[in-house]
């Protein structure tokens, strides 16, 4: 019985240790608190994510049902920029996202901008401050790696060469 309650005890812990990521930055607007960062952290080059933003009330209550959103967000990453709508997520009351493919690993900024009700926002989120993440690159996770892969498309292609000079030869 004693054996027993040691191994519950650490499957609990480990259980308990097991936290998903969740890395965002939040910031106090008048009555709301807005909560940003990536969709999915963390984030790796060239794989499907984008930002996402949670507002809530400073109080812990609930947002009124017909409280008007209006949110953009520009990105940045060294001079280049693209701006987002964030859109509400379906089923989900404050909560907006947008649909983004980092395509470089590094530091990525974001301007939200817009309104909540009547609050007027303009924020910047930087991800080199450490907050959220900033975008790694997909070697990290790759499998197999592309280099692998690389070599591999390399000898196909020159087998394929060497079958057509072979087909013309004859």
């Amino acid at each position: 019985m004693r054996r027993l309650r040691l191994v519950v005890s650490v499957m609990c812990v480990l259980a308990l240790s097991i936290v998903p990521v969740f890395a965002h930055e939040g910031r106090d607007i008048g009555d709301f608190v807005l909560e940003f960062g990536w969709r999915v952290e963390p984030a790796f080059a060239g794989i499907m994510n984008g930002p996402e933003v949670f507002i809530e009330m400073h109080e812990g209550g609930e947002l009124p049902a017909d409280l008007a959103v209006d949110l953009q967000a520009e990105v940045t990453f060294g001079a280049d920029s693209l701006t987002l709508i964030l859109e509400p997520a379906y089923g989900e009351t404050g909560y907006y996202i947008a649909d983004l493919l980092p395509t470089l690993p590094g530091d990525y900024t974001f301007v939200i901008s817009g309104t909540i009700g009547d609050m007027l926002v303009n924020e910047t989120f930087n991800s080199a401050d450490g907050e959220f993440s900033s975008v790694e690159p997909a070697s990290d996770v790759a499998f197999p790696p592309t280099a692998s892969l690389e070599a591999r498309l390399a000898a196909l292609e020159a087998r394929i060469a060497e079958l057509e000079a072979a087909l013309a030869s004859s």
